[in-house]
């Protein structure tokens, strides 16, 4: 599953429930806001307002 957002309040909601649930999860995020997953997600950083820079 991919949540975009997955750090934010609703997400990070989504994650734990997905996780709970089995799901292998893949959270896209600007990578500024942390987050208590640690190896059980895979982690995408994105920005929609900085595209093609990294």
């Amino acid at each position: 599953m991919l949540v975009l957002g997955g750090t934010a309040f609703f997400g990070r909601r989504l994650v734990r429930l997905l996780l709970a649930e089995g799901h292998d999860v893949t959270i896209a995020t600007r990578g500024q806001t942390p987050d208590d997953f640690g190896d059980a997600v895979t982690r995408i950083k994105a920005d929609r307002t900085n595209i093609g820079k990294q």
